[in-house]
């Protein structure tokens, strides 16, 4: 077996160990925020009964809530990015949500309050009510107060709705994000 910085070589078998990675984080893991707080609901499919823990985002006031990952020790401690999905009940073709991530990391005595990094947003055009609409991949984003190994990140998601044009509240079902790893172990 060779080992490269890189890359593990067993019998002509190669598996990187940097690359990107996903963390899906479901709505019903974050909390909403203390002021300007997104609302919690159940999404019903109807007559099948698909239930999906939601948060319900307005379409005229700025709503936010919470979640936090302990990354994992292999993280890059670099940028991340996401992909929103979601669904809503009121809507009509060429309307659009417009989702936003920002995030904060905090180590061993970090003062948990302060500023996050830089908002990214991802932009989606309505589909269909009642349907899984899934957003494009958002650009990078910074995670503010400097991340290192084994922190905690708190991220903020919100829907801008000063950007954004859909009628009637956008139901986020959740997220995935991306992170960049540069080892498997977490030793």
């Amino acid at each position: 077996m060779r080992i490269s910085r890189s890359r593990i070589d067993m019998e002509g078998a190669r598996l990187d160990i940097g690359g990107k990675h996903t963390i899906w984080i479901p709505a019903g893991a974050m909390t909403a925020r203390a002021t300007s707080p997104a609302g919690t609901s159940i999404y019903d499919s109807g007559t099948s009964d698909v239930t999906i823990t939601t948060l319900a985002f307005d379409t005229t006031t700025q709503e936010y809530a919470h979640f936090h990952v302990g990354m994992p020790k292999g993280w890059n401690e670099s940028t991340v990015t996401f992909i929103p999905y979601w669904t809503n009940t009121a809507g009509a073709s060429t309307q659009t949500v417009v989702w936003s991530l920002a995030g904060r990391a905090l180590g061993d005595s970090d003062a948990i309050n302060g500023a996050f990094g830089t908002v990214q947003t991802s932009t989606d055009t309505w589909l269909a009510q009642n349907d899984l609409h899934i957003g494009p991949e958002s650009a990078a984003i910074t995670i503010g107060n400097t991340p290192a190994e084994n922190d905690l990140v708190v991220f903020e998601v919100s829907r801008v709705v000063g950007s954004d044009t859909m009628a009637g509240d956008a139901l986020l079902i959740g997220i995935k994000l991306f992170y960049t790893i540069t080892t498997f172990a977490d030793n």
